[in-house]
């Protein structure tokens, strides 16, 4: 079900760090852009053992944008491997409007990975790059060469060589996942029986920010991922809720829930110092910054039901966003400023839907079913969340245009409380 910090209950559960084998995500595309640019991707050569092809990554990542139709390597006409044995009028002739050829060449235990980028109507080429890496940085090393590819046609930056965060549920326990952005190499930064919520990463994404329990109350923690050391937000016994880290990492806006109230407050997490920034008995939670600091979006209820909220950083300036429907809920503020991502419900559905920075051109991407917990993508053109398909909670992409989705899903299980990290 959606996700309501509202109406979270209370669990006294014991808690592990035990470390398990991880089913990696698969992607099913369902929906696709029509004019898609036919792109062709040859070999590469043989990559690392036991790990997919670099070529293969790469195709996968551009046919799940939806922005790209890779064409089948079946109908091929060679398999060039550098710019000598490009020939454009052959890849012309298969339909391919691009072309992205390189070779991964073992280096001292590593790696190194050349790609050359080719619009082949006019026979230029758009990008070239050599990366080296580790064999275990080479799947890493797949998705910066999709990215690069991504932005030699689009002219932005590409969204997969991020790492995302959920939370997996199979049977009584819970994990907190974080894999690269196809869901290759997941592994748990928590495990146990205590349920876990709302992650959130760092700017440098080098911390987790996340819910659990402990002594019956709902507590942020803030992670290290290299350490694994745990830092708690407030003072024991308080009840808090929904972290968002500043753009600079700074600070970390959260809810803190006391005496029937809940509030939005912010937390240097150098110094421990905190100030509220809403006052009042209704509920305020689910903060969100704007790229530049100088905006915290959230939900509240003061007008009766659950709505959107604007304010400046320092609690100033409040104002509402959102007035369609009676339940905006979950906002997710786009990296590039552009828009705002939350939950929409609409004819009994919690749908995924987007709407600009002053709250207006509100368009929901997806209501198959119950969504929740949008992220975007470091580039602002995809967001990530989660919904229900078959039953079951599974992970989803969709473009910021609506025009492309795909589903992420694994064997067994329920994923969901998604979060992107930042590039």
């Amino acid at each position: 079900m959606v996700k309501r910090l509202w109406s979270i209950g209370l669990f006294l559960l014991a808690w592990t760090f035990a470390i398990t084998a991880q089913a990696a995500l698969t992607v099913e595309i369902t929906k696709s852009v029509a004019t898609a640019i036919p792109i062709a991707i040859p070999s590469f050569g043989p990559g690392a053992p036991g790990q997919p092809a670099v070529a293969q990554v790469v195709r996968d990542d551009l046919a799940r944008s939806g922005l790209f139709r890779v064409l089948s390597p079946t109908g091929y006409p060679s398999d060039p491997r550098d710019p000598s044995g490009v020939q454009a009028p052959a890849w012309a002739n298969i339909g391919a409007t691009g072309l992205a050829v390189g070779s991964v060449e073992p280096l001292n235990g590593g790696y190194v990975v050349n790609v050359y980028v080719y619009n082949v109507a006019t026979g230029q080429q758009l990008a070239a790059k050599r990366y080296t890496c580790s064999a275990a940085e080479l799947h890493m090393t797949a998705h910066h060469v999709a990215d690069l590819i991504y932005q030699a046609f689009t002219g932005k930056p590409g969204p997969f060589a991020g790492r995302i965060a959920y939370v997996r549920q199979v049977g009584n326990i819970y994990e907190l996942v974080v894999a690269e952005s196809d869901g290759w190499n997941p592994h748990p930064i928590v495990h146990g029986t205590m349920p876990v919520f709302s992650p959130t990463w760092s700017p440098r994404n080098h911390r987790l920010a996340y819910v659990t329990y402990e002594d019956a109350r709902a507590v942020i923690f803030v992670q290290d991922l290299a350490t694994g050391s745990r830092q708690r937000i407030a003072p024991g016994g308080e009840i808090t809720s929904a972290p968002a880290f500043s753009p600079n990492g700074e600070d970390l806006a959260y809810a803190r829930s006391y005496a029937g109230k809940t509030n939005i407050y912010v937390v240097n997490l150098r110094t421990g110092a905190r100030r509220q920034l809403t006052q009042g008995d209704s509920i305020n939670t689910s903060p969100t910054w704007s790229p530049d600091g100088r905006q915290i979006v959230f939900v509240s209820d003061r007008a009766g039901g659950p709505q959107i909220y604007a304010m400046s950083a320092d609690g100033s300036n409040l104002h509402r966003l959102s007035y369609d429907g009676n339940y905006n809920a979950s906002p997710s503020y786009s990296p590039t400023g552009n828009a705002i991502a939350f939950i929409h419900r609409t004819d009994g559905v919690y749908a995924l839907a987007v709407m600009n920075p002053s709250g207006g051109d509100i368009r929901v991407l997806d209501a198959q079913g119950n969504c929740d917990s949008p992220s975007f993508a470091a580039n602002g053109e995809m967001i990530l969340y989660g919904t229900h398909r078959g039953g079951r909670k599974v992970l989803a992409e969709a473009s910021l245009d609506g025009k492309t989705m795909e589903i992420l899903r694994t064997t067994e299980g329920q994923d969901n409380e998604p979060a992107w990290s930042h590039h």
